[in-house]
């Protein structure tokens, strides 16, 4: 993910794209499994904007977990948010540490999905939530994968169908949801 190295500045000049709404219409996706002073993931988070917003709509802990040194420097310094420099792939938590995990336009950069899937499910509770933020690969999400093909990313778009049956055949279940004309939100909980 060497380009987040240096557009970490743009990535937190945009975080603004997220408002108080946004924050407590994605903190009602995650209050059926976080409680208030519970503790949520905010898994490839970046700059930490709209988990920091979110931890505050719910009165919880979120931990902003990303692999670009220079996108946690960037992140809110708040009492409710703590960072962790990680990959999705290896994720330096205990078994069932989280209440959920947030990942908001993050999943299509893993490397290997289906390691990034096995800590989720290994670090959220059982029955804990999961709540995916995505662009559709179709539509306008073709544009958006090729060019971040062109600059080295995996771009592993799915559309909202494809990603509830990825999930589900490995213990997530969940629905999906359009968000916009080219996003959806993935909301589910880890099964054992």
């Amino acid at each position: 993910m060497s380009i987040f190295r240096w557009t970490a500045p743009i990535f937190k000049l945009t975080g603004g794209r997220w408002s108080e709404d946004d924050f407590r219409v994605v903190a009602g996706w995650l209050r059926p499994f976080v409680t208030p002073n519970g503790v949520f993931m905010d898994l490839g988070g970046g700059t930490g904007y709209l988990g920091a917003g979110v931890a505050r709509a719910l009165h919880a802990q979120v931990v902003i977990v990303d692999s670009t040194p220079q996108m946690l420097a960037r992140a809110p310094a708040q009492t409710l948010v703590s960072v962790r420099l990680a990959a999705a792939e290896e994720l330096p938590f205990p078994d069932a540490h989280f209440d959920a995990v947030l990942c908001s336009d993050a999943f299509h950069h893993f490397r290997d999905t289906e390691a990034a899937v096995r800590e989720i499910r290994r670090t959220v509770r059982p029955g804990g939530g999961v709540v995916i933020l995505e662009m559709d690969r179709t539509g306008g999400g073709r544009l958006i994968a090729a060019l971040e093909r062109l600059v080295g990313e995996p771009a592993g778009f799915r559309t909202p169908v494809e990603l509830q049956e990825y999930l589900a055949a490995r213990g997530v279940f969940g629905t999906s949801a359009p968000q916009g004309r080219i996003s959806y939100a993935f909301i589910g909980a880890v099964h054992d």
